[in-house]
């Protein structure tokens, strides 16, 4: 008996945007795969960054780069998970692998809020509830301020004019000076915010006005610095571009902060030197001075005067034995 096997191809050929040519086999009639499709997790990052990109124009700055931040780190967080859907559960295991990161409770519950803002946007109201159990307070900070002395000690330091570092420490006594102004109003002051002997901003993070009175010590620094034929008061920013503008602001408030260690080191400090410490400072000195709550918060250019409280947290046993000390005496002296 004689076995003949008969084998038939077919050549097909596609053209596939140029010369390239694709050979099939006739009977293979596989179907093509199936797309795989996102996951409910990987389709709530697509639309939370989507979320981000819509409110950027309403947002401040740093609200934006907190949500880029939070959702940056919970897709890498989502990489070591097998999950499927948002849950409380999921975020729960978040919160525990953020801490695990060994992240301050004030990171993981800036991380929490931004990632709970987004998705109350992008799935409802009802997932506001899967955040109850995690972390979105804020915990004590350490103390931030500095003392008057230092503040004196930075001012009479003999710095090379024309340096970086003369810079920095002219930009931290003019924040201190301005009633605490934060460092990003100071690296956007245009010179058209001051005129009338006053200094007019609106805060980058709330969008508060807050009207500032002209002191010498002030002029005098803004007057160090003036240049024609540039918009903004510091020579800081060059981009008249909001979000180019933006990015040479964040570059240059890590260059402020390290050329501020350098700082507090040559002026011998014993605290910490941040873009923060100044406002910090006035807010503490103020209070000091017998300056009212409702004064400093509105000096801050806060809404609320309990944010203000975390600035004047720290208060010395002292004033509180003197405040003891006088409502005593009132009550034991009163006449009846």
């Amino acid at each position: 008996m004689k076995i003949s096997f008969h084998f038939e191809f077919r050549i097909i050929v596609q053209k596939d945007g140029g010369n390239d040519l694709k050979v099939k086999k006739a009977n293979d009639h596989k179907a093509p795969a199936a797309e795989a499709q996102p996951s409910p997790c990987d389709s709530f990052l697509e639309k939370a960054q989507q979320e981000v990109e819509r409110q950027r124009p309403q947002r401040s700055g740093s609200t934006i780069d907190n949500y880029h931040t939070a959702l940056r780190s919970f897709r890498h967080f989502l990489k070591e998970q097998e999950a499927e859907e948002l849950t409380p559960e999921l975020v729960k295991s978040y919160e525990r692998w953020l801490r695990n990161q060994n992240l301050c409770l004030n990171t993981i519950s800036c991380y929490m809020r931004s990632l709970r803002s987004l998705a109350v946007k992008v799935c409802g109201e009802e997932v506001k509830a899967y955040f109850r159990k995690v972390y979105t307070g804020r915990s004590r900070t350490d103390k931030r301020a500095i003392h008057e002395e230092d503040i004196s000690r930075l001012r009479d330091l003999r710095l090379k004019p024309g340096t970086f570092l003369c810079l920095v420490r002219d930009l931290f006594l003019f924040s201190f000076y301005a009633l605490g102004m934060p460092f990003v109003d100071v690296a956007f002051l245009r010179k058209s915010q001051i005129s009338d002997g006053q200094l007019v901003y609106h805060r980058h993070k709330t969008g508060q006005r807050i009207t500032v009175r002209l002191e010498p010590c002030m002029e005098e620094i803004i007057n160090r610095y003036r240049t024609e034929g540039r918009e903004y008061v510091f020579p800081l920013l060059k981009s008249n571009e909001v979000q180019r503008s933006y990015a040479e602001y964040r570059q240059m408030l890590n260059r402020y902060n390290r050329t501020l260690k350098v700082l507090a080191a040559k002026a011998k400090l014993e605290g910490r030197l941040t873009s923060y410490v100044a406002r910090h400072t006035w807010a503490s000195v103020a209070f000091n001075a017998n300056v009212g709550l409702p004064v400093i918060s509105k000096a801050l250019g806060h809404s609320n005067p309990q944010n203000t409280l975390i600035y004047i947290r720290q208060i010395d046993d002292h004033r509180l034995d003197e405040a003891n000390k006088s409502i005593l005496y009132g009550i034991n002296h009163a006449r009846p």
